[in-house]
């Protein structure tokens, strides 16, 4: 059995809790909302660098660049009472590596 296989379940747990809600009771912005910021901003730096490099390196500079937003949204994740920290932080791998093929792939086939 491979991280992947072993992410997934957690994963699609991440993905319920995404769409289960956008925004908290005091106002801040939701799981969804983090998960939209992080995908834009993962978007907007890839279509900078790729005019710039390969898209490989792209993609990579993209997610280093949106290190912050995707902690956001890590964050946000982490705080549901579905998950914890460490579901979190192992599915993350899994989650890096959907961003990195969703940026190559240019978005159109599969969501983040």
């Amino acid at each position: 059995m491979t991280i992947r296989d072993r992410a997934l379940p957690a994963l699609s747990v991440l993905c319920l809790i995404l769409f289960s809600g956008s925004a908290s009771a005091e106002g801040q912005p939701g799981v969804a909302d983090r998960h939209v910021a992080w995908r834009a901003c993962l978007h907007r730096n890839f279509a900078l660098q790729v005019a710039l490099s390969s898209r490989v390196i792209a993609a990579d500079s993209a997610l280093r660049a949106c290190r912050p937003s995707e902690q956001a949204y890590l964050a946000a994740l982490s705080t549901s009472p579905l998950v914890d920290g460490d579901d979190v932080a192992r599915v993350r791998p899994a989650l890096i590596l959907r961003a990195k093929g969703w940026l190559l792939d240019g978005g159109a086939t599969r969501p983040l």
